[in-house]
């Protein structure tokens, strides 16, 4: 066996007892990188999506989730930890809100963050130049429906500007109903 040694280590480091939460917090600024943009930008493990992955209260999680917690208190029940900056690999706090699914989307649609829209959709029965003759085309909303082979209703959505939203202002085209 080893000899023992009684050395006071308190007159060479000074002792502080840190809490669970610092620790992890240490853990979080260990695996970040400041951005100019003043993101936390994590550069530890990542799911596929970009989102930073940590070790917390056993289980694997988000990073960003877990500096909400650690940072901003409980996530409420039922809402999702959104992104100011939208980068799925910040997990600045400052950065980060509590939010619907709804309000997730809404904010992706405002800021054209959707990756697939208008004919690259695998379900969609339009291409855009059709959508382009919806929208200038004098006929009656029936008679497009009938043309395309799509609803009435989908017509009046299109003119309305409910969907290919992502036409309005790229092209000049405004809504045939002025909504």
């Amino acid at each position: 066996m080893g000899k023992s040694y009684d050395i006071d280590l308190s007159e060479y480091v000074p002792f502080e007892r840190v809490t669970d939460e610092d620790l992890q917090k240490a853990k979080l600024f260990n695996k970040c990188r400041m951005s100019e943009t003043g993101c936390w930008i994590w550069t530890g493990t990542t799911d596929g999506r970009g989102y930073g992955m940590v070790s917390f209260r056993s289980k694997d999680r988000r990073a960003h989730r877990v500096s909400y917690e650690l940072f901003k208190g409980p996530i409420p029940v039922g809402l999702h930890i959104l992104h100011r900056c939208d980068m799925p690999a910040c997990v600045n706090p400052a950065h980060l809100r509590a939010g619907t699914v709804k309000e997730n989307m809404a904010d992706r649609e405002a800021r054209r963050r959707r990756a697939v829209m208008g004919e690259q959709i695998g379900t969609s029965k339009l291409v855009t130049a059709q959508v382009v003759d919806i929208l200038t085309s004098s006929l009656k909303p029936g008679e497009l429906a009938k043309k395309y082979g799509i609803s009435y209703h989908s017509v009046w959505q299109i003119r309305a500007g409910k969907r290919w939203k992502h036409l309005f202002g790229a092209t000049g085209l405004e809504s045939v109903n002025g909504r």
